[in-house]
């Protein structure tokens, strides 16, 4: 498949002009001024591992047909930002509106008290009544449901039912075992209960429904098990909506595509009926077979390895037409991205933290647009709120911005500048220019020397996604305590321009935006706060 940078460009190269469509603010169509409408109801398609080598609206060659029609009634964002480069803290950054460093759970402000600079990785659950899109929703009267990959804390332990398995972090590196059945009576319970008790931890955070809920399933270390089911999490989101037609309603739908495993294993070798939740009676009958999807793929002109895609794709369509059927398409915003990009995962590059972005609403905003000013997941709880006529709770802390005027056309950008951190790295972009500081502390050494030598280098972050390694080979300042890029002609971050004199005033202009951001956090990072 052709690189991520390749098929961004050819996606811009063709890409659509701005629909003519007139549309109001005020969630009136222009035809229907006197006519009100219900409060729209919104649905965030949220990805995993995405990057826009996958989608054909971005310009690669897969059959993507669903999401290329999202984004011809909306706004596809080609300057679509996640905060950090992993999933954890960029799930944690979505449904909160803030950065993963804010984090209050009571293990991370032990790992990194207020003098200590924080590294944010896989370390930032929720805590208890901590505001987030979905109870901010529900309490002005929005149905409220999840389905899918959470990955933002789970329930205590003591909780859980263990399964005959070791359940470990990167046990995808090692052998898989052969010996669970969930077909066995015994196991198909410890699911079943696990399950319960994983909903009803996710309830607590402002979801009337939490349904189908997925884990990286590599870390069951379980052949049977380590794959993914999107039917499954399609099915529980159809019965979201289908229970919640009648009312606005809030859908966080969380899909565990493109994550390892490769998703090609699961839609040739995997058995629909295995789940996390237990083993089904029957595979839910909600998309086309998995088989008929790969001929589909085959039938458009598309090679085979490219069906994962096209599987995807059929399980957003799903959700689509029903929303056709029920008529409530126009009443709808749907935000689709990714958590992560691939390629750099584990970094603040671009490549790690670009991602895909579609936003649609057809009431108030114009489709066939395509853009390229900075938006961040950050701005998703502001803007919604905004949108469905929700109070910010005053204590809630958020760093993103309300973007509806963006959407709506009537201001060409909200953002003069992003932020970013990771680990032992931070960034910040304009839409022109991107500064890194990487500034490696003693607990970044000590980390460093209790890999017995494995590597003599220091990685942006305390996770080693095999992505970092990739990074470092490919970005050849990736071990400078400072690094600019001009993103206008240098987007893969190749050139290092921190060093040179002519760029003196940019470089300081950078460091001080960043600065600002850092001073509003309670924790040190080198020198600037």
């Amino acid at each position: 498949m052709p690189s991520r940078r390749e098929v961004l460009r050819k996606g811009l190269a063709g890409a659509a002009g701005l629909a003519g469509a007139s549309v109001f603010g005020n969630g009136f169509a222009q035809d229907q001024r006197e006519v009100p409408v219900r409060r729209p109801n919104v649905i965030i398609f949220h990805t995993d591992d995405q990057d826009f080598n996958t989608l054909g609206c971005y310009g690669a060659n897969v059959f993507t047909p669903h999401i290329d029609s999202l984004a011809g009634r909306g706004i596809r964002f080609t300057r679509g930002y996640v905060p950090t480069g992993v999933c954890m803290p960029s799930r944690y950054a979505l449904i909160t509106g803030q950065y993963p460093s804010r984090c209050q759970h009571p293990s991370f402000q032990k790992a990194f008290p207020k003098d200590v600079p924080t590294e944010p990785s896989f370390n930032t659950p929720l805590i208890d009544g901590q505001h987030t899109i979905a109870n901010v929703l529900k309490r002005a009267g929005y149905a409220t449901g999840f389905v899918g990959k959470w990955h933002i804390g789970g329930p205590d332990p003591s909780s859980l039912r263990r399964l005959p398995v070791a359940k470990e972090w990167a046990a995808a590196w090692k052998p898989l075992e052969d010996d669970l059945d969930p077909r066995d009576p015994d196991v198909n319970r410890i699911l079943e209960h696990n399950h319960r008790v994983h909903s009803e931890h996710i309830k607590s955070f402002g979801f009337d429904y939490a349904d189908r809920i997925m884990e990286n399933t590599e870390s069951f270390n379980s052949r049977v098990i380590n794959y993914h089911n999107p039917e499954w999490i399609t099915e529980g989101a159809l019965n979201f909506i289908n229970q919640n037609r009648n009312k606005p309603f809030f859908l966080y739908l969380n899909h565990t595509l493109h994550h390892i495993p490769h998703p090609q294993e699961s839609l040739f070798n995997a058995d629909p009926r295995v789940t996390l939740g237990g083993y089904l009676d029957r595979a839910p009958d909600v998309m086309p077979s998995r088989r008929e999807i790969v001929e589909m793929a085959k039938r458009e002109g598309f090679p085979e390895k490219t069906a994962f895609c096209t599987w995807m794709d059929q399980a957003f369509g799903a959700v689509l037409t029903r929303l056709g059927e029920l008529g409530l398409t126009d009443d709808t915003m749907i935000v689709f991205m990714s958590d992560n990009n691939i390629p750099a995962k584990g970094t603040i590059y671009e490549d790690g933290v670009n991602v895909p972005c579609i936003v649609s609403y057809p009431r108030a905003v114009a489709g066939g647009q395509n853009s390229g000013r900075l938006i961040q997941n950050t701005d998703l709880a502001p803007t919604i709120f905004s949108l469905c006529g929700a109070e910010t709770p005053g204590d809630m802390r958020i760093d993103g911005a309300d973007v509806m005027p963006m959407l709506r056309g009537e201001r060409e950008s909200i953002h003069d500048e992003l932020f970013f951190e990771i680990g032992w790295a931070r960034a910040c972009c304009t839409e022109r220019w991107k500064y890194l500081a990487l500034r490696p502390t003693q607990s970044a050494l000590k980390f460093r020397e209790s890999k017995s030598g494995a590597f003599p280098w220091i990685y942006h972050c305390r996770s080693l996604e095999p992505q970092q390694h990739h990074a470092l080979i490919w970005h050849p300042a990736f071990f400078y305590p400072d690094q600019l890029y001009d993103l206008s002609v240098d987007r893969d971050e190749l050139v290092n321009l921190s060093e040179r004199t002519e760029h003196a005033a940019t470089l300081d202009d950078m460091k001080g935006r960043m600065r600002r951001w850092l001073r509003t956090f309670d924790h040190p990072f080198g020198e600037f706060a």
